[in-house]
């Protein structure tokens, strides 16, 4: 009976130290799933610039919780990631992005003259977005979110604190 009560105190005492490990993984989680975004975002801006002639899009579907780069001219197509030379897709819990699964596209705010959250976050061949004014993507995970901020005139992204 004491070897099972020094056990069982053994377990406790691991558990109370392990606890806090566990604690941050929201929010690292939430934190490298827009880090990963804001990437893709300026990936999409660069390809714009060097692209004139078909200027490229983010395009989000959060149904699947998924988004992808795509041209102007078939948005519902993805680009070529450069490295890799599969379609420029990104879905959270998939792939590359496995450890992100309780990551989800919570929100956004892509809305262009005239339509309404059309999903779709245009850059033109100076790095800015077809936005009237600054776009937002908030991404959530558990109770916590996150939002990113693109700039209308520079196409800049801006990560914000976890909430």
């Amino acid at each position: 009976m004491l070897e099972l009560m020094i056990v069982v105190a053994i377990l406790g005492i691991i558990g109370a130290l392990a606890t806090p490990m566990f604690t941050g993984t929201v929010t690292t989680r939430l934190r490298a799933a827009a880090i990963a975004l804001a990437s893709d975002l300026d990936a999409a801006r660069a390809e714009s610039m060097a692209h004139g002639e078909d200027l490229r899009y983010l395009v989000i579907n959060p149904s699947t919780n998924t988004y992808y780069i795509a041209p102007e001219s078939d948005t519902s197509a993805p680009i070529t990631h450069v490295d890799s030379g599969q379609p420029y897709t990104r879905t959270f819990g998939t792939g590359e992005f496995t450890q992100l699964g309780s990551v989800r596209i919570s929100a956004y705010a892509l809305d262009k003259s005239g339509e309404t959250n059309d999903s779709k976050l245009g850059f033109g061949l100076y790095g800015q977005t077809d936005q009237a004014t600054d776009a937002t993507i908030t991404l959530a995970s558990s109770d916590s979110q996150i939002t990113l901020t693109i700039n209308a005139t520079t196409g800049e992204v801006t990560i914000g604190s976890i909430y």
